[in-house]
Parts: C-alpha cells; sequence; structure tokens
C-alpha cells in the first residue's frame, strides 16, 4: 500500500490534502483542511482508522493506573486515544482490545465505561443550556417559545421528553412551518431541563442564535451516537398527523 509524504506512514487514502498533516502548535491536534469555520482540527478515530474532525470524537486518557478516562473537553494531560462519538464505535474498541494495541500496553476499560461516557455527554449538554441560559440565549415557556420560533429566532426548540402532548405537537408543527426549521431536541426530562435552566417547570425552551449554538450543537452530534435526541414516538405521532 503506498503512503503519502510526511504522513507517518499513514496509507495515502486516509490523507485528506497533501502535504500531509500540518501539527497545531497549541494542541498537537492535526489541521488537515479548511471550511467556513476555519481549521478543522482531525484525529484519528482508533475504531475505523480514518481520521476525522475532532469535534465528532471522544479523547479518553489513561490513568497512572492503566484505567481509561473519557476527557470530553479534549483538555486533559497525555497522550489521547480517540473514537468516534457513538456506542457502537466505543463497544467495537473495547471488544477488540484497540485501546490497548494503540497505546503499546495493556490498559483496562471499566464495565460502565460506555455508560459514564453516555452521562457524561448528557451533563456536558445540560451545562451548556446552563450557560445559554446565563447569557440570555434561552427563552423559556411556552407562548414565548411559539412566538420565537414563528419570528424566526429559535435555533433550537427544546422539549421536555414528559411534557403534556398537546403544547409539545403545537410548538413542533410551528417549528416544521419554519424555513430553514429549528433544530429539535427531546431527550431531557422536566427535571433535568428545570434544574439546567434554572426553573421550577422547565418543558418548552427555544434556544436562540449565537456562538454558543455552535458548541451546543457539536456535542448534541456527539450525544446523538448514544441516544435519539428526539424520542421515536414523537416522529410516529407527527407521521400520523400530518403534514
Amino acid at each position: 500500500m503506498t503512503t503519502s509524504p510526511n504522513s507517518n506512514n499513514e496509507p495515502a487514502h486516509l490523507n485528506l490534502i497533501d502535504p500531509g498533516p500540518v501539527a497545531d502548535e497549541a494542541t498537537g491536534v492535526e489541521v488537515l483542511c479548511e471550511d467556513a469555520r476555519g481549521r478543522i482540527l482531525m484525529r484519528r478515530d482508533i475504531a475505523s482508522g480514518r481520521s476525522v474532525d475532532a469535534d465528532g470524537l471522544i479523547r479518553f486518557v489513561i490513568s497512572p493506573d492503566g484505567v481509561l478516562t473519557p476527557d470530553l473537553a479534549h483538555k486533559l494531560p497525555g497522550r489521547g486515544l480517540w473514537v468516534a462519538s457513538d456506542r457502537a464505535s466505543l463497544e467495537i474498541a473495547i471488544k477488540k482490545n484497540i485501546f490497548s494495541r494503540a497505546a503499546k500496553r495493556q490498559i483496562k476499560a471499566g464495565p460502565d465505561l460506555i455508560d459514564l461516557t453516555h452521562d457524561l455527554l448528557r451533563r456536558r449538554c445540560l451545562d451548556l443550556l446552563g450557560l445559554a441560559r446565563r447569557e440570555g440565549l434561552i427563552i423559556n415557556g411556552f407562548e414565548k417559545t411559539l412566538a420565537t420560533i414563528k419570528g424566526g429566532r429559535c435555533a433550537w426548540l427544546i422539549e421536555a421528553s414528559d411534557g403534556a402532548e398537546d403544547g409539545r405537537k403545537r410548538l413542533l408543527a410551528a417549528a416544521r412551518a419554519q424555513s430553514p426549521a429549528p433544530e429539535i431536541c427531546g431527550c431531557f426530562d422536566n427535571d433535568a431541563l428545570s434544574v439546567a435552566l434554572g426553573q421550577e417547570n422547565a418543558v418548552h425552551a427555544a434556544l436562540l442564535p449565537g456562538r454558543r449554538v455552535q458548541r451546543w450543537a457539536a456535542e448534541m452530534r456527539r450525544l446523538a451516537g448514544f441516544e435519539p435526541l428526539i424520542p421515536p414516538s414523537w416522529t410516529a405521532s407527527s407521521r400520523e398527523d400530518g403534514p
């Protein structure tokens, strides 16, 4: 198999530009291409062998006693091992002992590593909602959320998974009528949203456009690898109601 120059003997088809990757001095992450966001930071997914956008990966570091620890913020010291942010990829990496092979040493993956990673992703998304609330980027309540959607200012419609169906259907219908339609989040229950948003009974909320939305969307994409962002019952209900 041929290799490309300056690619650390990586197969040529895994390099996205020529010449090979350029190291970012601050993070050590490969900078392989650019788009409207600027530089895209790339890392190798050890489960698939592909170099992909680091925003779609989870970084793991190894503790002094050889235990894998998720590093969702990509900031913990030590060599990182990167895996695509989805349950299947993490299961493959654990089952096939890919972490140990990549690190060239024996590594222990705790029996709850997948569930721990999933839980940390959920907490991270909720923490970002809390930050957005403090920055004035969250609209709460049914009527205010509906007005925000109809005014074209809703980037994400956030609905409690256990909220009343009638209100949710009205807001989802309003969201579908917009162009472009806002993204939908329905994976957090009333209790979780109430804590994150500092509300006594948070059921309906709109996340306004802004820089916070980009980070939130990236984290929600990572979370989507572990659970659906919209309960399947909502999709089925929408089909039954028609357009």
